[in-house]
């Protein structure tokens, strides 16, 4: 649970590097000479050129290390892009830093590691080039000098490739840009457009770099068009400048330009747009705008106009008398000067709004001249015109008369709400007539059933606690049906959670015409005040428990005000306690050890403060800890572990269970961690004992199921040598008799090599031929295949297989007889096996046309010990549960598709 050092600029460096648009990138023939020339230089088998995100280090090249990254937790390089400097590691086994990083521990079995930072023009180290080698060693001073420069050369690199990339870009959005994009000389001739020329003036390419631009521009435009050339030739920009172009037809049409002079090379850079359905706008707009003036003075509400900061522009006058100003007096004010101060909030955040969203509606509240406050409804709209200029165009009613009769209606409205929440008393409808029910909010809170929730006479009945409730509310119901009478009970109900609750049910009813037409009442929990009325008749019972928990609670609350003299008791009593505690802030970072644990770790606290439980886990625990302890800190849930940790004293790993409890805050905020880690390597060596007899069991399995095939095909063949009357069949059922031998004696010393290993605890893979194991396979089932003149089909696009030969055999050995045990009557089995690499895993199926298997009555029991699916096959359950476990026991993964009738297809994943 440590944390690794980072640069001071980690997020600057995080940010440029995935501006550099590099990781994860192909390989780059650039890259592979620098990792070639550092490893003939520095005369070492492996050379990296890597970068460094935030969670790995992935490399771009790479010689002598065999992947594609690492987690960058293990990486030594995280070293050398904190330090920005360069770094040396002589030998990695006396380094307190990586004496037990699993690169160092397992292969590759790193000793040397140099690299240099790759840090770019802005200061972010954004990877490494280094070496690194199996023995300890150290580079000379111009090896040093020659990897410092091969990382100036990968720098350059990096800063290059984005460099042609952005050029690539500009490139591409010169050629697919609506824009009309241009580069021109000061004569008015173009030299070179984008194909945006042609779609909006029509002219070809060839035509407007052969055309003086003087020809095109509209004839009332040229002295303007020259006096802008002339400001660009003193070296100034021109930015907005309107100009009439011709186009192919005739016509002309509006473009916006925006150029810029290179006066070295007297070159113009311009972009165009084609503005003329804008200025056609604008003519449009001018004739309705003296339009829209006529309608917005003589408009009885309030019309107005406003900036963005909320200045008048314009007010028409019946607007301005409701505000008791003339209109030439509050152009001169703002929004904030008729607006009460204390809601300048509310007004600052209408500006925003309108301003980022175009558009606004609501309440807003003015003060008139006179004093007098005043409500309006307004719906108010954001203008952009194309010349610029944003204003607002407001539109507003007073409401002031309706707010406020709104407003006293929503406190009696909300004060009888307020008391029915309090009082917990809901109220309920039933139309007799339509059979449809109504429940208040309150009556649903009760009922612990959602907002949305519907209910039903009968649904609502069934919530009353079945007995003497339901029976009492049933009967009240049909006499007040019947005979118009009202109720008032004291019943239970069980809530849509499970809880039990009391309540007084009231009911009155409305009848018509002689006929109850509407039931209607309220709905009360009264279970604290039954509660206490029960609680009352035990009162006197448990006077004395209560005032014995009274004394006790004020002894715990004296307690507490000895916070400091509690906390050193704790420290304390964390310091006796044979088991190591401590304790972490919210974000992870550990504030307390106990004693224990320094003795224990025989670390410094101040190697603890840095390095952290890295030093102490075992290598091959650290990956899974950190993943469980940062769920905990991210999800808030009570962290569990077990990892070994390394005992100072001997150096031995002893097995812990570690785990901690988040201490809340009453907002439900963690405020702290507190932790502990207790010895139980005792009880991890039971376990161990327990998995061993476990696995013999397992072997004594597979020794029972692999020798039934051999010895099942011997007596098969005895059978049919017993029946043969050809001395030639006799001569070759003895010759397959003495094959199915020899594989029963293989089958017998393969278990015994298994064996072996077991008691070792050191399963080697072999190198399996898939073919030689299909062949092996068939001669184990020969009788079988014969019998039922059954055929062996192969696809192998993967031709060999790294796995224990023993139990691939077995697993072939199990496929191969369920096919021939399942098949059909009077169909020989066709049996395929297919080898394919999918997703850089070695994929093995094995499919059939026999039986077959209903999954929807048999999938969840599929893998199952001593299931079984056909009756009368003879069949043990023991195959496919053994193969399962098998198969997952060296990291794959086995799944089925079978159709009853069609076949059975098995899918494996190494």
């Amino acid at each position: 649970m440590s944390s690794y050092p980072k640069p001071s600029n980690e997020l600057e460096r995080l940010k440029a590097l995935d501006d550099y648009d590099i990781l994860d990138s192909l390989s780059e023939n650039e890259f592979d000479r620098l990792t070639e020339l550092a490893v003939i230089i520095c005369d070492v088998p492996i050379s990296i050129v890597s970068l460094i995100d935030e969670h790995r280090q992935w490399f771009k090249s790479v010689i002598g290390f065999d992947a594609k990254e690492v987690p960058r937790e293990i990486a030594f390089c995280r070293h050398t892009i904190a330090d920005a400097r360069y770094i040396e590691v002589k030998d990695a086994t006396k380094d307190i830093r990586f004496m037990y990083n699993p690169m160092v521990t397992s292969s590759p079995n790193l000793r040397f590691y140099a690299g240099f930072p790759l840090i770019d023009p802005d200061g972010c180290a954004l990877g490494t080039i280094c070496v690194a080698d199996s023995t300890p060693r150290t580079l000379s001073v111009y090896q040093k000098r020659a990897l410092q420069l091969l990382a100036d050369e990968a720098i350059t690199l990096i800063v290059e490739r984005r460099k042609k990339q952005d050029l690539k870009n500009f490139e591409k959005l010169f050629q697919t840009s609506n824009d009309l994009v241009f580069v021109g000389g000061v004569d008015g001739l173009f030299k070179r457009v984008n194909p945006a020329f042609t779609k909006v003036l029509g002219w070809s390419e060839r035509h407007m770099l052969t055309t003086s631009s003087f020809d095109l521009i509209h004839p009332d435009d040229i002295i303007k068009t020259e006096a802008q050339l002339k400001n660009m030739l003193n070296g100034g920009d021109t930015t907005n400048f309107l100009q009439r172009m011709k186009t192919i037809n005739g016509n002309y049409k509006t473009i916006e330009w925006t150029s810029t002079p290179e006066i070295l090379t007297g070159n113009i850079f311009g972009i165009g747009r084609d503005v003329s359905a804008i200025v056609l706008k604008d003519k449009l707009l001018a004739e309705s705008e003296e339009k829209l003036r006529v309608f917005f003075e003589n408009a009885q509400g309030l019309m107005c106009t406003h900036d963005v900061n909320g200045k008048f522009l314009s007010v028409n006058s019946a607007g301005a008398g409701s505000l008791g100003y003339a209109p030439d007096e509050i152009v001169q004010l703002s929004l904030f000067d008729i607006v009460p101060e204390k809601i300048h909030g509310f007004l600052r955040t209408y500006l925003e709004e309108i301003t980022s969203k175009g558009k606004s509606q609501g309440q807003m509240l003015t003060r008139h001249k006179n004093g007098s406050l005043k409500v309006w409804l307004y719906n108010n709209t954001l203008q952009t015109p194309p010349r610029g200029g944003t204003y607002v165009i407001g539109n507003a009613i007073d409401i002031t008369e309706r707010y406020l009769l709104e407003k006293d209606l929503e406190r009696t409205t909300e004060m009888l709400e307020q008391t029915n929440q309090v009082a917990r008393v809901g109220g309920w409808e039933l139309d007799v007539i339509q059979q449809k029910v109504y429940w208040t909010p309150v009556t649903k809170q009760i009922h612990g059933v959602s907002a949305d929730y519907e209910p039903s006479l009968n649904i609502g009945i069934n919530f009353y606690k079945e007995g003497d409730s339901r029976d009492r509310i049933t009967k009240a119901i049909n006499k007040a049906i019947a005979d118009g009478a009202s109720w008032n009970e004291e019943l239970q109900i069980i809530n849509a959670e499970g809880k039990e609750i009391w309540v007084r049910a009231l009911g009155n009813t409305e009848f018509k015409d002689g006929a109850c037409t509407r039931l209607y009442g309220t709905f009360q929990d009264i279970s604290g005040s039954k509660s206490a009325e029960l609680a009352l008749k035990r009162s006197i019972e448990t006077q004395e428990a209560l005032n014995l928990a009274l004394m006790k609670q004020v002894a715990l609350v004296k307690e507490q005000d000895k916070t400091i003299e509690k906390i050193q008791e704790f420290k304390f009593l964390a310091d006796s306690i044979p088991q190591i505690i401590w304790t972490s802030n919210p974000d992870g970072t550990m504030d307390y050890y106990n004693k224990h644990w320094f003795d224990y770790t025989g670390l410094s606290p101040e190697d603890t403060l840095y390095y952290g439980w890295e030093p102490v886990i075992h290598p091959e625990d650290a990956p899974k800890d950190y993943a469980d302890w940062h769920h905990s800190l991210a999800t808030g849930k009570p962290y569990r572990s077990e990892l070994r940790f390394r005992r100072a004293v001997d150096g031995v790993y002893k097995w812990h269970k570690a785990m901690a409890q988040p201490m809340l805050a009453a907002d439900g905020s963690i405020l702290k961690w507190f932790g502990s880690c207790y010895d139980i390597d005792e009880y991890k060596r039971a376990l161990d004992l327990e998995n061993r007899i476990s696995q013999y069991e397992d072997f004594n399995r597979i020794v029972a199921h692999n020798l039934r095939g051999p010895s099942g095909s011997i007596r098969m063949i005895l059978t049919m040598i017993n029946d043969a009357s050809d001395e030639q069949e006799k001569a070759e059922l003895f010759r397959m008799l003495n094959q199915s031998s020899e594989t029963l004696n293989e089958t017998l010393n393969e278990l015994m090599r298994v064996l072996e290993v077991r008691n070792s605890k050191n399963i080697a893979y072999d190198t399996c031929d898939l073919q030689e194991m299909t062949k092996v396979t068939a001669a184990m089932l020969k009788g079988q295949m014969m019998e039922k003149k059954a055929k062996i089909t192969t696809d192998f696009g993967v031709t060999s297989l790294q796995f224990p030969k023993m139990y691939l055999e077995s697993i072939f050995y199990n496929m191969v007889s369920n096919s021939l045990k399942y098949s059909k009557t009077g169909v020989p089995p066709v049996i395929n096996i297919v080898s394919a690499l999918i997703n850089a895993h070695v994929t093995l199926t094995f499919s059939d046309n026999g039986l077959g298997i209903d999954l929807k009555r048999h999938g969840k029991d599929m893998f199952k010990l001593n299931s079984v699916f056909h009756a009368g096959h003879d069949s043990k359950g023991i195959g496919l549960f053994m193969t399962k476990t098998q198969i997952e026991t060296f990291g794959g993964k086995i799944s089925v598709e079978s159709e009853p009738n069609i076949g059975t297809k098995f899918t494996i994943v190494f």
